[in-house]
């Protein structure tokens, strides 16, 4: 059974040819929707480049951080290093200082004590020596009594020339030898001889108008002492 209606040409007021829609978005709107697109990138872009520069700059700022704090870090560091050499060598120069006025101070009491030492020396071998030469008269004196002779000689030559007579003052022991000189020699000295028994061996005293003159041991061994600034007295106390 055919059911298709063929309408008359007649009974046709109008029509449009029908057309298929295109898919096409409208240029109005996609220019928009590609503004939009376009933007959206740009936003994009200029959001990955702020986001850059933020990164950027924060690693700038980190470097400059980082930089500074190991620039300070030396700075310190060495100025520290500095400081502490300075300080380590004035200490070790004021300790080294103090050793030398230690050392210093040790040699001069040394040297002070080696002067008093050798003082001390110096003086105990006077002082034996002035002792083995007071022995070494006595016991000359002893074995060579007649050494009283050059002493008295000696003695009156500094009388001579006097208008009085000479007068000795001799232990009696000497006595005796200046008489048997004088009668051996045959002497033309007018000399008065006396005996004294507080003069002491070796020694005599001679006396002639108003000068005298003391040629005891005693006095004569002071007189020796005196002239090399020592003191000590012939009879040991």
């Amino acid at each position: 059974m055919n059911t298709t209606t063929v309408i008359p040409k007649a009974k046709l007021t109008s029509c449009e040819r029908w057309k298929l829609d295109s898919f096409d978005i409208p240029s109005t709107e996609a220019s928009i929707k590609n503004q939009q697109s376009s933007n959206s990138a740009q936003d994009s872009d200029k959001s990955a480049a702020a986001q850059e520069i933020e990164t950027l700059a924060q690693a700038a700022k980190e470097d400059s951080l980082k930089q500074g704090y190991e620039e300070g870090y030396k700075n310190g560091f060495q100025e520290g290093q500095n400081n502490g050499y300075l300080e380590g060598r004035q200490q070790g120069e004021s300790e080294i200082q103090a050793e030398l006025n230690q050392v210093n101070s040790v040699f001069n009491n040394l040297n002070e004590q080696i002067q008093s030492i050798e003082q001390q020396i110096a003086q105990d071998i006077l002082t034996l020596a002035i002792n083995l030469a007071k022995k070494m008269i006595t016991q000359a004196l002893t074995v060579h009594p007649e050494l009283i002779l050059p002493i008295v000689q000696e003695a009156a030559s500094h009388l001579q020339g006097s208008e009085h007579r000479l007068r000795l003052f001799l232990n009696p022991e000497d006595a005796k030898i200046i008489r048997q000189y004088l009668v051996e020699q045959s002497s033309q000295e007018n000399w008065i001889i006396h005996e004294d028994t507080h003069q002491e061996r070796g020694g005599c005293r001679l006396e002639a108008g108003g000068s005298e003159i003391d040629a005891s041991m005693e006095m004569r061994w002071q007189r020796v002492l005196t002239a090399i600034g020592q003191t000590d007295d012939w009879i040991d106390q």
